[in-house]
């Protein structure tokens, strides 16, 4: 409860410092947290933005599963296998520092604007985010825990399937939440450069002689983002609630 009022004293503090920022600079250049929130209304009665919302979104959630489903097992065997890890890692360590600013121009004149170019973009940009976390935590699996298995004459599959996949299930969660931010970041990111969907209403917005729709657009992607985060941390903890404790503090 005491965390709780903590974070909301500090939101209201940016508020209140945003809105006397805000009236003295004007709209042109900061607008205020009441104006974003008229602009907010406004956004939300336009059909252009859902269908905008609605591409966005499904074009991105086909990239972010490619990389859960490929970078979950091979974060696995990373972990797990020292010649896998040897062969992935130095791939992994160089393509997590790349931004999706910068592949894009490439993305584009490869694949062009459609779908697949967008899908790419997600994946390349988010499956080496999940490939790291889930690494890192399939190397530390406590051994004592596989020695127990072992006692009981547990085979190669047991214990992976008995001991490995449930001491990783709240760090793969962690890891799919971590994951999601990004392929959001790299799909709006993707959009803003070829003008369409949700990063062509940032781009359109960036043009207006009042930063308030700006600001509107900018927030409702991070509630879409908080709201899917928190979503996704209830049914983690909902499946292994006796994981929680281990990930109370991401």
């Amino acid at each position: 409860m005491k965390r709780r009022l903590t974070n909301l004293l500090g939101i209201l503090i940016v508020l209140v410092l945003w809105q006397i920022a805000g009236q003295g600079l004007g709209d042109t250049l900061l607008a205020t947290p009441v104006q974003v929130a008229k602009a907010m209304v406004g956004t939300l009665q336009e059909k252009a933005f859902w269908a905008a919302l609605w591409r966005m979104m499904w074009q991105m959630l086909i990239g972010y599963a490619l990389a859960l489903s490929i970078g979950v097992p091979l974060g696995i065997a990373m972990g797990r296998n020292a010649v896998v890890n040897a062969i992935v890692k130095p791939w992994a360590t160089m393509c997590i520092v790349i931004s999706a600013a910068a592949i894009v121009p490439l993305f584009i004149i490869l694949m062009g604007r459609g779908l697949l170019f967008s899908v790419a973009i997600v994946f390349v940009v988010t499956v080496w985010y999940v490939v790291a976390s889930v690494s890192e935590a399939s190397r530390s699996v406590a051994p004592r825990l596989l020695n127990v298995a072992r006692s009981f004459a547990a085979s190669d599959f047991q214990r992976f399937r008995l001991v490995i996949l449930p001491a990783l299930h709240p760090y793969v969660m962690i890891a799919a939440r971590v994951g999601f931010v990004h392929a959001l970041r790299a799909m709006v990111t993707a959009e803003m450069f070829i003008s369409a969907g949700y990063g062509g209403l940032l781009n359109d917005a960036g043009l207006d002689l009042s930063t308030a729709g700006l600001f509107a657009l900018i927030v409702i992607l991070m509630l879409v983002s908080i709201t899917a985060t928190t979503v996704m941390r209830f049914a983690a903890d909902r499946a292994a609630p006796w994981y929680a404790s281990k990930t109370s503090n991401h």
